[in-house]
């Protein structure tokens, strides 16, 4: 089993982590518009106090798969609409944000086709009696553009309903309004039910909204969320229909934007999640920064009961917010992360 693999190809290169199946840092030279660190990569692990964090934070590294997606139970003040239907917890995974996230990985580069030198594959294996039996993410370096593809395999141990994550953290700029966010098609969403941190929480909860430049603020106005960072620190989680798939970060400062494509089918949701130093505890400190744009079938990150009831009010609206299989099924999604110059 190997420590950090590092993928190197002609534009650039990324490492993959072990710990949480991670992926990042990564460095690209982007033609036209020179090296760029596209993802967020802290690098907690080895602070004095780091030992006891939960390892999904302790080795928070860019790009991630969040398998069942979100918290291991219901959030205990959430409003009753949220709650109708919820069913029981996967009591095999009590994990945030899944097992997987939070366990070691093998990382695969033999000679038998999972790696090439721009390529490796990343394996866990839950625990039985844990629902899923493996869950693997092959990695690949475009081969002509800056950036990469990730092949992400799910093979279940027993029929199961989840919600699913991809959970990318891209780079958030510190000048205000200078990173420009365009997701095609997404018009309305929610707001999060509860705040998310109280006392950095400007955004009104359990809200809907017609578009993403005018989020409704607590006690009125609005936020423009497709013009980062807002000038005060924050922390923000809003969820919106994603039809096709597209995702696009422009940089107006630096010159280079990020395009990241997915499977809409699978995963017709996006959460956004922006850290803007709105996190005062140990690791965050008041100074982590990132936009997290996760792709996915989930009612925010509120969990297998949550997403897994048909009375939620995003599954209410028709938009899926879970995935089923069946004992010995697998399921095989392909995304990809791309730089461009601007």
């Amino acid at each position: 089993m190997k420590n950090t693999c590092q993928l190197r190809g002609a534009f650039g290169q990324i490492d993959l982590q072990p710990e949480g199946g991670m992926i990042g840092p990564a460095v690209f030279d982007v033609p036209g518009a020179g090296r760029v660190e596209p993802l967020t990569c802290p690098d907690w692990r080895n602070r004095d106090g780091a030992e006891g964090l939960l390892p999904l934070i302790r080795n928070l590294c860019g790009d991630f798969v969040c398998v069942p997606y979100g918290a291991p139970e219901v959030p205990g003040d959430l409003p009753d609409e949220w709650t109708a239907g919820a069913d029981a917890p996967i009591a095999e995974d009590p994990w945030f944000h899944g097992y997987p996230a939070n366990s070691r990985w093998q990382i695969n580069t033999d000679d038998n086709g999972s790696s090439t030198g721009t390529s490796a594959t990343l394996i866990t294996h839950p625990p039985a009696p844990h629902p899923l039996g493996e869950v693997s993410r092959t990695v690949s370096l475009l081969p002509d553009a800056p950036g990469y593809m990730v092949e992400l395999s799910i093979l279940a141990r027993r029929d199961v309903t989840f919600p699913l994550s991809l959970h990318p953290c891209f780079l958030l700029p510190h000048e205000p309004g200078s990173l420009r966010l365009e997701i095609s098609r997404a018009a309305e969403g929610w707001t999060y039910p509860i705040p998310v941190v109280p006392e950095h929480a400007p955004i009104a909860t359990s809200r809907r909204f017609d578009s993403l430049r005018a989020v409704p603020k607590v006690g009125g106005g609005s936020m423009d969320m497709t013009r980062l960072p807002p000038s005060e620190r924050c922390e923000v989680l809003l969820q919106v229909p994603s039809p096709d798939g597209l995702v696009r970060l422009i940089y107006e400062r630096s010159g280079f934007a990020v395009r990241f494509t997915y499977d809409a089918q699978l995963l017709p949701s996006l959460v956004i999640w922006l850290s803007n130093r709105g996190r005062d505890e140990f690791p965050f400190d008041g100074e982590f920064r990132t936009l997290g744009i996760e792709a996915v079938a989930g009612a925010f990150d509120l969990g297998p009961a949550v997403s897994g009831s048909p009375m939620n009010p995003i599954a209410r609206e028709g938009v899926a917010t879970c995935v089923s299989l069946t004992a010995g099924q697998q399921l095989t999604t392909r995304s990809r992360i791309a730089l461009e110059a601007i």
